[in-house]
């Protein structure tokens, strides 16, 4: 019964998400789910664009409490094909850059930009393991994420980043949208900034949180 009515109850998300998609696919834009098989589930997983909604909710909350707008730097790990890389524009952040693993996403990215006239000089994009970003992260103040890479890998960026704060001390956090490997986050003693529940209705299965992380004691040692 709970599916027939997450599915009732999703219908007409679904067409308006199907219209809107349609409507790119005719500009040339792809932003379909897509699961690369050029690497394995041990450094990276399959793209799915974060909720749009969600991700302004979250995005705002940072904006009224912690740094406004037009102070951020935005860094997306795994951008995917570039779908938040554009929400963030729209919200008017002055700076924008991402990595992503994946080379055909990381084209078709580029490609999408490019067609919806989001392609900036400014903008850093890398195409790479976001394990072997060090200096490239110096540039931004707010990471995302959205369940991009498994443990290894994440443990790896999260020490990347204090390691950049260290190098350019700055105000800083990580917005980790559907955060699975919270744990993570805690056994490292970063600081939960924010933790908001999602809510799937019909499926509380697929429960789960956005959180806003920061790191302020670390030390040189």
């Amino acid at each position: 019964m709970n599916k027939i009515l997450y599915f009732i109850f999703n219908i007409p998300c679904r067409i308006y998400w199907k219209t809107k998609n349609t409507i790119l696919k005719w500009r040339g834009c792809d932003f379909a789910d897509f699961r690369d098989p050029s690497f394995e589930f041990d450094i990276g997983y399959q793209y799915r664009p974060s909720r749009v909604n969600d991700f302004r909710w979250i995005m705002r909350k940072i904006d009224s409490e912690f740094l406004p707008f037009d102070q951020m730097s935005f860094f997306d790990a795994g951008f995917g094909k570039g779908a938040i890389l554009i929400e963030t524009m729209k919200l008017g952040i002055p700076a924008v850059g991402g990595v992503e693993l994946s080379k055909n996403m990381y084209e078709i990215c580029r490609k999408n930009l490019k067609i919806l006239g989001r392609e900036k000089e400014n903008t850093k994009l890398y195409q790479a393991n976001a394990a072997d970003l060090t200096k490239q992260l110096d540039d931004f103040n707010i990471f995302y994420m959205f369940n991009p890479f498994p443990e290894i890998v994440l443990k790896k960026f999260m020490q990347n980043i204090i390691d950049s704060i260290k190098r350019k001390p700055r105000k800083f956090f990580v917005v980790y949208h559907h955060a699975t490997l919270h744990q993570t986050f805690q056994d490292a003693g970063w600081l939960l900034l924010y933790n908001r529940p999602i809510k799937e209705r019909f499926k509380p299965e697929y429960d789960t949180y956005d959180k806003i992380y920061t790191f302020e004691n670390f030390s040189d040692e």
